[in-house]
C-alpha cells in the first residue's frame, strides 16, 4: 500500500481556499487524484481517463479541472495533468518499488531460513 501526504494546513492554504470558493468539486477531485496517483505510483501524473471516470457530465468536470489548473494545483502535461509539487512531498515510484522489493526479499529470506530450521 502506498500513502500520500496531505498537508495539515490544507484547510488554510490559499490555493485550496481559492479552489474551494470557486468550485468545491475541485477539492474533491484533488483529493481523489492524490489517492489515485499514490495507488498507481504515477509520480503525480493524473490521466484524463481517470478524471473522466469520476464525472457523469463534462460541465462539472471541466469546471473542476479548470479550477485546479487556474489555481496552480494542477499543471497540464499534454496527456492529462501533473499535481503541482507532488514529488516534493511524496516518494517517487522507484523508491516505493525498491522498498517493496527489499521487503519481499527479506520475507523470502526469512521463510527460507525458517524452512531450513525445520
Amino acid at each position: 500500500m502506498a500513502w500520500v501526504r496531505i498537508d495539515d494546513q490544507l484547510h488554510s492554504h490559499p490555493k485550496f481556499l481559492a479552489a474551494w470558493n470557486r468550485e468545491p468539486n475541485s477539492v474533491g477531485l484533488m483529493l481523489f487524484s492524490l489517492s489515485w496517483a499514490g495507488a498507481h505510483l504515477t509520480d503525480g501524473a493524473v490521466s484524463e481517463q481517470f478524471v473522466d471516470s469520476l464525472f457523469r457530465g463534462t460541465v462539472r468536470r471541466n469546471r473542476a479541472v479548470e479550477t485546479l489548473v487556474d489555481t496552480g494545483l494542477w499543471v497540464p502535461n499534454g496527456s492529462g495533468w501533473e499535481i503541482h509539487d507532488y514529488l516534493d512531498y511524496n516518494e517517487p515510484r522507484e523508491i516505493v518499488l525498491n522498498r517493496r522489493r527489499a521487503k519481499e526479499a527479506k520475507k523470502r529470506a526469512n521463510r527460507k531460513r525458517l524452512d531450513a530450521d525445520r
